[in-house]
């Protein structure tokens, strides 16, 4: 593949462009020539497409072991994708491929499991194959992801369902909010809050007058941290924030800006809004918190359980506080923000968000226990920490195995028993340079996989599992990339051809003769009327 359009294309575009204006207007003009077929174009994207998707499935039958990534995702025009991404082992290294978008007959669990199994089902015949799930996405999450994952397992009963370290954290305030109309305005209005001052350098530096300092973060800083950040600065400087847009609203010549101006000044002095704010301003910190440790590399099973005790009890004592009394919006003491509702209107009120704030916190709990109530794999990488190898050759790490066993019944617990004591014994594995997984499965396989069959399974499991913590990181992942790229693409008829020729470009590369295979392919997709194939005679 080439980014080039072909000598052919490029010469006519230059000489039009550059040289000729009469062969420019007349190829604009001509009704029967327009220097690419749309429906060739598309024809040889069908191509690609079927020729790349032969090649991961070939692939796929000959690993051992696979995992699915799926994802909520939109494109510039917010239509609604879900993407589908496998993950597997090629020649020793953990790769993701992208696969397609779904379109789900319905956004619930019944309709999302059924499209995934349905693309599952072509490309894994073998039960025991898929060892991992992991979902995102705020309608794929929000109260359908037990039915999802369950359903997805009721067919491939090793498929446990994983956190994966593309997902991140943070965003468990999105999916667990999602159902509260409430919770939904209060975002939405703090992201059109940020858009407002970050999308104009007048709006900006009107702010930065209240503030001193730089201003709230800008709207693409919200999308990756879901508004902790702008939380937290709308709260602890709402009357700045108030006092700019008044100056903004006056001196404003666009009468669309003193709209915004004037509808986000009857936002921040609205007394839900001033509630939900305080709310989450109290919440925040602790979902930052569990995030920040979750994605340390030297996290484990047990760090993950203790991090994520602390985070359930932080979350337990707001949540009595809320159910003992009212949470104290700011200024409470401002009489002036909002004229006073009748007595009754207002008990009735703060009796309703009180609920709703207790429905949340318990949203937010229960996203925490699904994303992390299977850790297994994280025991799995215990075995294999090579700065705790002297510490397991004195003290076999006994319950590190049961449990292993207990989660991946293929593995052979008296053979891996066997070949790890040996493991942690060798001096060279010590003293190896390649501390990870994929380097000791590197090492392993060359010249030594009979004598760490079962070791050699192992490390391909954690491998192949989409990782909780930030070790994986440090390979880009697939989902940003289709991500990255959606995000700067309108919906097209060939988009699962299109994205996968801009994410997929290296594996394209690396194929070889993919174009001799794409123009066999299109010869023969239908009868034509020349006769593209050669025969020799």
């Amino acid at each position: 593949m080439s980014n080039s359009k072909g000598i052919f294309r490029e010469l006519i575009d230059y000489f039009t462009a550059e040289l000729d204006k009469t062969l420019k207007d007349h190829i604009e003009s001509a009704l029967g020539y327009k220097g690419l077929s749309k429906t060739i174009q598309n024809e040889f994207l069908d191509a690609m497409l079927r020729v790349y998707h032969q090649q991961v499935g070939n692939e796929m039958k000959k690993t051992d072991y696979v995992a699915v990534i799926a994802d909520e995702t939109t494109d510039v025009s917010n239509q609604f994708q879900l993407v589908l991404v496998f993950r597997y082992i090629v020649d020793g290294r953990p790769v993701e491929r992208f696969w397609k978008f779904l379109l789900p007959s319905g956004h619930d669990s019944n309709g999302i499991s059924a499209c995934i199994l349905n693309e599952i089902s072509l490309l894994v015949d073998d039960p025991e194959k898929l060892i991992a799930q992991s979902y995102d996405g705020a309608a794929v999450m929000s109260g359908a992801i037990n039915g999802v994952h369950k359903h997805v397992q009721e067919r491939y009963p090793r498929a446990n369902f994983v956190h994966c370290y593309a997902h991140q954290a943070n965003l468990i305030m999105s999916h667990a909010t999602s159902s509260n109309s409430d919770c939904r305005i209060i975002f939405a209005n703090l992201t059109g809050l940020c858009t407002l001052f970050s999308t104009s350098p007048q709006r900006a530096a009107r702010l930065e007058e209240f503030l001193h300092k730089k201003g709230l973060p800008s709207s693409s800083k919200i999308k990756r941290n879901f508004n902790s950040s702008t939380v937290n600065a709308v709260y602890e400087h709402r009357e700045e924030i108030i006092g700019a847009l008044e100056k903004i609203e006056r001196e404003a010549t666009f009468q669309i800006t003193i709209q915004q101006a004037g509808a986000h000044l009857r936002i921040l002095e609205a007394e839900s809004f001033i509630y939900w704010l305080t709310f989450f301003h109290k919440i925040m910190p602790h979902v930052d918190i569990l995030f920040n440790q979750l994605q340390k590399v030297t996290t484990d099973a047990l760090k993950i359980h203790n991090n994520i005790g602390d985070f359930e009890r932080a979350i337990g004592k707001i949540r009595s506080e809320i159910g003992n009394t009212e949470t104290q919006p700011v200024d409470q003491n401002n009489s002036e923000l909002t004229p006073p509702p009748s007595k009754r209107r207002r008990t009735a009120d703060k009796s309703e968000r009180r609920k709703q704030s207790i429905e949340v916190c318990d949203s937010i709990l229960l996203e925490i226990k699904t994303r992390f109530q299977f850790i297994g794999h994280l025991i799995l990488s215990k075995l294999v920490s090579f700065n705790q190898f002297p510490l397991f050759e004195k003290e076999f790490p006994e319950d590190f195995l049961k449990e292993a066993i207990k989660f991946y019944p293929c593995l052979n617990g008296g053979r891996l028993r066997t070949e790890l004591s040996v493991l942690y014994a060798r001096e060279e594995f010590r003293q190896s340079s390649e501390t990870n997984a994929v380097g000791l499965l590197g090492l392993l396989q060359d010249g030594l996989s009979n004598s760490f069959h079962e070791v050699i399974k192992l490390l391909k499991i954690i491998i192949t599992i989409p990782m909780t913590t930030s070790e994986a990181e440090r390979q880009f992942s697939r989902l940003k990339r289709i991500k990255t790229f959606l995000r700067n693409t309108m919906k097209e008829d060939r988009l699962n051809a299109l994205t996968m020729l801009s994410c997929e470009k290296e594996f394209i590369n690396d194929f070889p003769n993919f174009n001799e295979k794409v123009i066999e392919l299109f010869c023969t997709l239908k009868t034509r009327k020349m006769d593209f194939i050669y025969r020799q005679l």
